[in-house]
């Protein structure tokens, strides 16, 4: 499929747009996630990771990772790479990112989010390698760095500091939990100081009158 692809002109935009729905559907999963677990802010996350979420994880994987791909491979390795065959079998490559769709499954939530993200990466690298003449070794390496730089910037996307805006989508998500149930910890070791300024002295045992 991915040489079908490769040689075809007309399937650019096919394949582009396999990209960014597949990335559209995991936004959506790790929606639907954040809702069913009864987060907060439900709509904001709708807002910023699930649609302006993709929309950053799209720009990010046609400039970064594709990108670094070419770069690493061209000039790097000294291969023969073309970008626009690059983005047809990457486009096609990117479809099991559409798995985070899975992630409101309750109990596995996390593992489909990482397995999709593998599956992906293993997708990419056969897609690369059909477009270039590089060794596996060397297709292997330029998709790492392209696959590490696409992931590092969501990751700091996905912190959103002190407001819930994660700019990141799907399984990134999990970055967000993390942090609040984070703030959520810090802020209870603080619990014992507080309680006795809010609660009044209580005795420790409450007499008894006899009948």
């Amino acid at each position: 499929m991915f040489d079908e692809v490769r040689t075809n002109p007309a399937a650019t935009i096919p394949c582009a747009f396999i990209a960014a729905v597949s990335i559209l559907i995991g936004g959506v999963g790790g929606w639907l996630w954040w809702s069913i677990r009864g987060f907060p802010e439900s709509g904001a996350i709708l807002v910023h990771s699930a649609i302006l979420g993709s929309v950053a994880a799209l720009v990010l994987w046609g400039v970064a990772w594709l990108g670094l791909v070419y770069v690493m491979l061209t000039q790097v390795f000294r291969a023969r790479a073309y970008v626009e065959q690059l983005l047809r079998v990457m486009g096609l490559g990117m479809a099991p990112m559409a798995l985070m769709g899975l992630m409101f499954i309750p109990g596995i939530s996390m593992a489909i989010g990482i397995a999709a993200l593998a599956f992906t990466f293993a997708m990419m690298c056969v897609a690369v390698s059909t477009a270039t003449n590089a060794e596996p070794g060397q297709v292997l390496m330029a998709n790492l760095v392209g696959f590490l730089v696409w992931a590092g910037v969501l990751t700091l996307l996905a912190n959103s500091g002190s407001e819930l805006q994660p700019h990141a989508p799907g399984v990134f998500l999990f970055n967000v939990f993390s942090d609040a149930f984070g703030d959520f910890a810090s802020g209870s070791d603080n619990l014992p100081a507080v309680i006795p300024t809010v609660l009044p002295n209580i005795p420790n045992s409450v007499p008894i009158t006899p009948r």
